[in-house]
């Protein structure tokens, strides 16, 4: 288990657990992303933003967003 801030470009990895507040859980609902979703990080800009994949479509999280984001490899 590692932050999503953390993961390389191209891995597939299964959400776990997101740490942080109702807001910051209500906004990644929204977009779909919540346990158990498997995303394709496209690119990890580091420090800049994560660019990832779920499904069709595509998502940009800051590092602050992504590093709340816990995630396991697939």
């Amino acid at each position: 288990m590692c932050p999503l801030s953390m993961v390389e470009n191209g891995r597939e990895v299964q959400i776990l657990d997101i740490r942080g507040g109702f807001g910051l859980a209500k906004k990644l609902s929204r977009m779909g992303l919540y346990p158990g979703t498997t995303i394709r990080v496209l690119s990890n800009g580091r420090p800049g933003p994560v660019i990832i994949a779920v499904g069709e479509k595509r998502f940009g999280l800051g590092l602050g967003m992504a590093h709340r984001i816990l995630v396991k490899p697939l």
